[in-house]
């Protein structure tokens, strides 16, 4: 057996420079020829463009549908009822695919007793929240999280889903509640870019709630770069829905001013301010809204 010297074992400078530039990361692989895509491009046309899974909306249908390897953003003020929409569509939308909520705004006793609301049942009894947890239970998960959270956190969650569990959709509620500081631009743009990786390579979909900049009225409606943090977030995302209730409304009909003009207008609209594939159309769908049990219908005016 050959002795070996220092000179043997030591890695140098010389050595190592270039090694990244040089080695076989079978990238090369990926680099394909246009005539290879034939196929993906008709799935392009005839599958992406027109398929997905509908919110559990009649409005909303013609608009839009939740495509796997997507991320959507749903914003809007304080108190408007965005993650209250969202529980919602979850509710439909979980009898198509598996769906995950990551909830670290509410406790999962508390995420459940809502949606179980949503039903219709304003103070459901026991016999009612057995039978409705029940049905979510091959369907829904829900992530309780013990101690502070982390971006790191929140990714393996979403792997474990996506890998051991077959989730399809996730909701991850929200942004400024994963371990982010509130002026730490880059670090919300660099976990926005990894929810978008993710959704692409697990083939998935992700909601992602973000809080909208506190404004000067209640009454204004959210737009796409009032998202709280990065602008950068609402670029690098497919979807961004913004929730808004009519406050105006609201406060009209509490004064008993029922000739105030505002009070002919939807209680609450959800606004598609962005939807990057699909049709490429922004919507504006009209909602009723039942405060009793959380519940949101369309509006008819």
């Amino acid at each position: 057996m050959t002795s070996q010297t220092l000179e043997d074992i030591l890695i140098t400078d010389k050595e190592i420079s270039g090694y990244m530039e040089t080695r076989d990361t079978g990238e090369h692989l990926k680099i394909k020829r246009p005539s290879e895509y034939v196929d993906a491009v008709e799935q392009y046309f005839s599958t992406d463009l027109m398929g997905g899974i509908p919110l559990p909306f009649i409005n909303t249908d013609k608009d839009f549908k939740v495509r796997m390897g997507e991320i959507s953003v749903v914003t809007g003020y304080s108190g408007h009822g965005k993650s209250a929409w969202l529980n919602q569509c979850i509710l439909g939308l979980m009898k198509k695919e598996k769906t995950m909520i990551a909830s670290f705004e509410m406790l999962p006793k508390a995420t459940l007793g809502r949606m179980c609301q949503q039903t219709g049942e304003a103070m459901p009894n026991y016999d009612y929240i057995k039978d409705f947890l029940g049905k979510l239970e091959h369907n829904m998960y829900l992530y309780d999280p013990e101690g502070e959270t982390s971006t790191k956190k929140v990714l393996e969650v979403i792997y474990y889903c996506a890998e051991k569990l077959n989730v399809k959709i996730m909701v991850i509620d929200s942004l400024m509640k994963c371990g982010i500081g509130e002026d730490d631009l880059n670090g919300q743009k660099a976990f926005a870019n990894k929810l978008a990786v993710a959704s692409r390579d697990l083939d998935i979909h992700i909601f992602l709630v973000a809080h909208s900049k506190k404004t000067a009225s209640d009454f204004d409606h959210a737009r796409k770069f009032d998202v709280a943090g990065s602008a950068n977030i609402t670029n690098m995302v497919d979807n961004v829905f913004s929730v808004h209730r009519n406050k105006a409304k609201e406060e009209a009909m509490l004064d008993n001013d029922f000739d105030n003009p505002v009070c002919d207008q939807p209680p609450c609209t959800v606004h598609l301010v962005k939807q990057r594939h699909g049709k490429g159309l922004e919507g504006r769908w009209a909602f009723d809204f039942k405060p009793d049990t959380f519940q949101y219908t369309e509006w008819l005016s």
